[in-house]
């Protein structure tokens, strides 16, 4: 959560362009901007070609590669040898001091998160220890560098970022910009807000954007970059650099963003400063800056003195208002392409610190009971003991003696502030005499509802959930998140809890006793909304006698009044298009038992060649190929736009499923699932022959299988079935679970993937209450 400092003095000292962007009397002018991608895969996990290959394919677009294979596919070994050795054995075979440097690792998957760790030969499996608590652990033993991977709803974002301090010395990077799409808009506003979220829980982090390659695009997908500051392309050098938080992520494969802070580079931690002198040189000839902010812990500011230049020196001062401050650089290209530099961080020099400074109620009102709450944690491998004081406005509120052991932290320090008058507020926090920390708030005058959502039970927020909840808060009613439990929230007025993901772990699904008596005993009203784990909203409404069910968040509109206004969603006219355009396996001949069916509900059928702008229910896509940039970007927008898009797949044999074009469409969507590139046999469950499936009494002629990576829908799975690479090319990825059908949702609209089509002339019939149920409505 951003810290609520109301007023920040940004004093403007000088802003000046030179001729060369590189001063010569400068103290770090002899670092140069090499450009990588840390996060990458190969056919030693889930990707396609060998490391060898991959670092190949990439020294020709970049200057460095980090192969990241995920961990649960390292186990076995390859003629005796590990998956880890052979990769690290192949960076270094592809690295040439100043032309590239070839980096090894491994991508740790958990439900918590994702997480890279760079160079090393052992690594921890999620098969073993999947638990965040176990990660850490093994990650202080082992003293690699890692990186936080794409944090956000579909692969998690590491219980908040809960702090641990001595990790910190070793996660050292953050992606925030990731995805293989062409269209190259990696960097998104979710990953941002975690930036942002992990920056204020006390972790020192340098942004990346990489490209989380699965097919052989290494460093050429699209433009994404990350920028690393090195004295020269060494594998040392670049090292060192990752080490010290020396990166920016980019959208753009060749600016050039330097960040200094009192003569220190981007990455550093500055000591008792109290004022921080922010350089910010900036080069990319004919790409000019449409906006440059600097973002702090305290608030942000924009400096439009660099609009609409594409080459500049500029430096501004900035008064250090407590013990602890990051900044950093946030440049929107007038092409839209978004850079964003690494932190300079300015801290008192205690070893204690105080982080993930937080109100409840997080907006507090007049009248309401308010409670201050912080992590204070000690950064020493030494024992430290000192006094704290908590100020409100200059009055001491809190005064203690604290005892801390090395690397100690005590989360969620809680301190009652009473009930406030309305107005701004100032908390300091001080150790020994130190202000090491400092929060500023605004008490509102009381009006409209106190609303509570849980978010602690992998509960699923659906893009109509997110409207509502924006809804509310525009009418002017208060909306809290619990932070740890779900209990003594007594000053909410309703409260809501989204049912689970039906992917979510169901460890962190479970309601703890102190919940369901707290809950139980709540006065007031309580909703849950039914997510896509029906077997826990069932659950949750069986242990909470008092509370409502809600089938759909349209029901939320009646029940607080509230009316939508969705100018960005097309209401479609009931067309479904067909593709018979692309060598699509089935034409209009072979469908006409599905064409009967949906005039029959009152359907249009319009069979096209070409994917333009379309107004309509369904795209259905059978298998297709050589699609356009272009008529993919209208297909996607078709989907944001509310719109049902159906592709289907085929079997690999004779090399006959279109995957890596089909995939293209999902890439572009940053999807949960990829189609994989074998076939799925059935020696059990068939109709006639092994590659003849029948699956949840649906069959798919010659399938391949789906293999997820998020938030995605399983409507078909078999527990006979089995994945084989028919083609022999070595690009089908091992999948622990067969699946043939599942969905997902984007935007505003859904997506539904086939590994067949099965609603053919020669399908149809058998297939039909499935096609009736999950397909056509």
């Amino acid at each position: 959560m951003e810290k609520a400092f109301k007023k920040v003095l940004f004093i403007f000292v000088f802003a000046l362009t030179v001729s060369s962007v590189f001063a010569n009397d400068y103290k770090y002018s002899n670092l140069r901007i090499f450009y990588g991608n840390l996060h990458s895969h190969t056919l030693f996990s889930d990707g396609r070609g060998t490391p060898e290959q991959a670092y190949q394919h990439a020294s020709k677009y970049g200057d460095v590669l980090a192969v990241t294979d995920h961990c649960y596919f390292l186990k076995i070994s390859i003629d005796g040898k590990s998956k880890t050795y052979l990769t690290q054995q192949a960076a270094r075979n592809s690295s040439i001091n100043g032309k590239f440097v070839g980096l090894q690792g491994f991508e740790w998957t958990a439900g918590s998160g994702h997480i890279n760790v760079y160079e090393t030969l052992e690594y921890i499996s999620r098969d073993e220890k999947g638990d965040l608590k176990d990660f850490y652990e093994w990650i202080i033993k082992a003293k690699k560098l890692a990186q936080f991977n794409h944090p956000g709803v579909t692969f998690g974002n590491f219980q908040d970022f809960w702090f641990v301090p001595e990790a910190d010395k070793y996660v050292n990077l953050i992606e925030i910009g990731n995805g293989n799409s062409p269209d190259n808009d990696t960097i998104s506003q979710e990953m941002y807000n975690n930036f942002i979220l992990a920056l204020n829980r006390g972790w020192h982090l340098g942004p990346t954007a990489n490209q989380d390659n699965h097919r052989q695009d290494w460093l050429n997908a699209n433009d994404s970059r990350t920028g690393i500051l090195a004295t020269e392309l060494t594998y040392e050098e670049i090292m060192n650099a990752l080490w010290n938080r020396r990166t920016f992520a980019s959208e753009d494969k060749n600016v050039k963003l330097y960040v200094y802070g009192n003569d220190s580079t981007m990455g550093s931690i500055l000591y008792d400063a109290t004022q921080l002198t922010l350089r910010i040189v900036y080069e990319d000839i004919n790409d000019p800056v449409e906006k440059l902010e600097v973002i702090s812990q305290s608030g942000s500011f924009e400096i439009t003195d660099v609009t609409g230049k594409d080459k500049f020196d500029f430096v501004k001062v900035f008064y250090v208002p407590d013990g602890y401050e990051w900044y950093f650089v946030k440049v929107v290209q007038k092409d839209g392409d978004e850079v964003i530099s690494a932190p300079i961080w300015t801290e008192s020099s205690s070893s204690v610190k105080v982080n993930y400074l937080r109100l409840g109620p997080n907006k507090p009102r007049v009248g309401q009971e308010v409670n201050f709450v912080f992590d204070i944690y000690n950064t020493n491998n030494k024992i430290e003991e000192g006094e704290l004081k908590v100020l409100l406005n200059g009055k001491v509120i809190l005064h203690e003696k604290l005892l801390f052991k090395p690397y100690d932290i005590f989360r969620n320090k809680t301190v009652n502030l009473g009930t406030l008058t309305a107005g701004s507020k100032k908390i300091e926090v001080l150790f020994d005499g130190k202000n090491i920390q400092s929060f500023n708030f605004e008490v509102l005058e009381n009006t409209g509802l106190t609303i509570l959502i849980d978010k602690l039970h992998e509960n699923e927020f659906t893009e109509e959930f997110k409207r509502f909840v924006h809804l509310l808060e525009n009418r002017g009613d208060l909306v809290v998140y619990p932070e740890t439990m779900l209990v003594d929230y007594n000053d909410v007025d309703v409260i809501i809890i989204p049912g689970p993901s039906k992917d979510g772990l169901s460890f962190f699904k479970e309601l703890l006793p102190a919940e369901i008596e707290w809950l139980n005993n709540f006065p007031k009203k309580i909703y849950i909304l039914k997510g896509s784990d029906e077997e826990y909203f069932n659950v949750y409404l069986s242990l909470i006698k008092s509370a409502s069910a809600v089938v759909n968040v349209q029901e939320f509109f009646s029940i607080f009044k509230l009316t939508e206004v969705r100018d960005n969603v097309i209401q479609h006219p009931n067309v479904v298009y067909i593709d018979v355009g692309h060598s699509n396996d089935y034409t209009k001949d072979k469908l006409t038992l599905l064409e009967k069916y949906l005039m029959g509900i009152g359907y249009q059928i319009d069979y096209i060649q070409k994917i333009e702008a379309l107004n309509g229910k369904y795209l259905v896509i059978m298998n297709g190929k050589d699609y356009s940039i272009e008529e993919i970007k209208n297909a996607v927008l078709f989907v944001k736009n509310g719109g049902t898009l159906i592709i289907t797949s085929k079997s690999d044999y004779q090399n006959g499923g279109n995957t890596e074009d089909l995939n293209t469409f999902l890439d572009f969507m940053d999807a949960p699932a990829r189609f994989n590139d074998d076939q799925v046999v059935d020696e059990i469950n068939n109709y006639g022959t092994n590659f003849k499936i029948l699956a949840n009494n649906v069959r798919f002629y010659s399938p391949c299988s789906i293999v997820p990576y998020g938030e995605f829908t399983m409507l078909v799975t078999s527990d006979t079935a089995k994945s084989v690479d028919s083609d022999g090319r070595y690009d089908a990825v091992k999948v622990d679970k067969i699946i043939l059908a599942g969905q997902f949702n984007y935007g505003n609209g859904r997506v539904i993937l086939l590994g067949k089509a099965i609603f053919s002339d020669y399908d149809f019939k058998y297939n039909e209450e499935f096609i009736k149920k999950f397909l056509f409505k």
